[in-house]
Order: structure tokens, then C-alpha cells, then sequence
């Protein structure tokens, strides 16, 4: 009797084993999958406490691929911050030679890499973002009515990345000068953030733009504009 109750208690504590490594080898979430986008530069456009996925095409066609939630403690401290700055600069006046109006500062998230292909983790609804490579990521910073121009140009093509040269005119000019006074002040605010860079589009458009520079160090327009100085 007594080596049955031995048995039995075994057997029980055994499946009692099995059972809890069953439980906790259980997955916590939907799996992670990934978007493949072939395209140099993929996009998050803030929308409303959310994010528009999408890129342009060689033809400059946008695909919208969704909205998402984007998990990252980078990006979300760099909003905070961006966010507090405008916050606290709107409503003031630019200084001499601008005299314009603090124009509050919009941002957007690249993800690209050299390949040709862009990988984005997803899970459920939410883009893994710290599960990208720091270097293949950041966020931009720029005039809000550039934003749609900034990543037209990097994903169809521009002439050039450049740092805009202080001394040239560009810096007293009402815009894009006053834009490159506003990511100085952004980068003063919080080094973090560093500026100010621009990128020349083929029709010699200027778009000025800064980043979050402990991310995106391998993102080839931000390379480009190392030693490049634009007049």
C-alpha cells in the first residue's frame, strides 16, 4: 500500500511538472512577424497617437501599408521631447533676421538600410521598433509642410545631403533659415537632437532637417552629409 501511495504521489507531482512547464512555455502574445518592403526608406507618420506605415515608390506613388502602435523607449522620449519644445517655444517670436512666427516643428520616423529591402517587426498591432538596428532608424525633424517632400526625396531620389554651411545665405533667409534656427534651438534644448542638415531635391528644392542622433548612423543620407557642406 505504501509503495502504491509512493507511485501516486510521483505521478502526480510529475504531471504536475509537465502541466506548470506547459503553462509558462506558453506564448505571451501573437508571434512577431515582419513586413518586407522593397524600397530604400520606410515610414512612421504620426497619426493621432498612432502611426501610418507606408513608403513611395520609384514613381513617387505613396502605399499607405496600415496603422500600427510602435513600442520603442527612443522614439518615446524623442517625442516627448520635440513635443515639449514646441510647447514651449509656440507662440514667440523668431529673432532678427527671421521675425517670424516659431513654426512648430513636425517629425516622422525612417527605417531603411543599404539592401533594398526594408524588414519591419511587427506584433499584433505594434511595430517592434527596438527590435530594428539603431543604426537603420531614426527620427526627422523638419518644417511640417516638408515632411511629405522629405521622404518623397529619399525614397525617389535628390541631388545631395548636405550640412547647410552657417555662413552661407541660406541661414538669414526667412526659409529655409528660419527651420535651421529652429532644429539649433531644438539641438540647444536637447542634444540629442543635432542639426541643422538639409537635403537638395532634383529640382533644387531645399528641405531642412535634423535627427536624433544616437539613432540612424548607418542610414545612408545621414552618412552623405558628413564633410558635405551646402552654400
Amino acid at each position: 500500500m505504501r509503495l502504491w501511495l509512493v507511485a501516486a504521489v510521483a505521478v502526480a507531482v510529475v504531471a504536475a511538472v509537465v502541466v506548470l512547464l506547459l503553462f509558462f512555455s506558453r506564448p505571451s502574445g501573437p508571434p512577431v512577424s515582419y513586413v518586407a518592403v522593397e524600397a530604400p526608406y520606410v515610414f512612421l507618420l504620426p497619426r493621432g497617437g498612432v502611426y501610418e506605415l507606408g513608403y513611395y515608390d520609384t514613381q513617387g506613388n505613396w502605399h499607405g501599408l496600415g496603422t500600427y502602435n510602435a513600442s520603442s523607449t527612443a522614439l518615446k522620449n524623442a517625442v516627448s521631447t520635440i513635443e515639449q519644445f514646441n510647447q514651449r517655444y509656440t507662440g514667440t517670436t523668431l529673432p532678427q533676421p527671421y521675425g517670424t512666427q516659431f513654426q512648430p516643428l513636425a517629425y516622422v520616423v525612417v527605417i531603411g538600410n543599404t539592401t533594398g529591402t526594408v524588414k519591419i517587426p511587427i506584433e499584433g498591432n505594434t511595430i517592434l521598433l527596438d527590435r530594428v538596428n539603431p543604426g537603420d532608424w531614426t527620427i526627422l525633424v523638419t518644417d511640417p509642410k516638408d515632411v511629405n517632400k522629405l521622404m518623397y526625396a529619399l525614397d525617389t531620389g535628390y541631388k545631395e545631403s548636405a550640412y547647410a554651411n552657417p555662413m552661407s545665405s541660406i541661414w538669414i533667409s526667412q526659409y529655409p533659415g528660419s527651420i535651421f534656427y529652429e532644429i539649433k534651438s531644438l539641438q540647444s534644448y536637447n542634444n540629442e537632437f543635432v542639426g541643422s542638415y538639409v537635403i537638395v531635391m532634383n529640382n533644387n528644392t531645399l528641405i531642412p532637417w535634423g535627427y536624433e542622433a544616437g539613432n540612424g548612423y548607418s542610414l545612408l543620407f545621414v552618412q552623405q552629409k558628413e564633410g558635405n557642406f551646402y552654400s
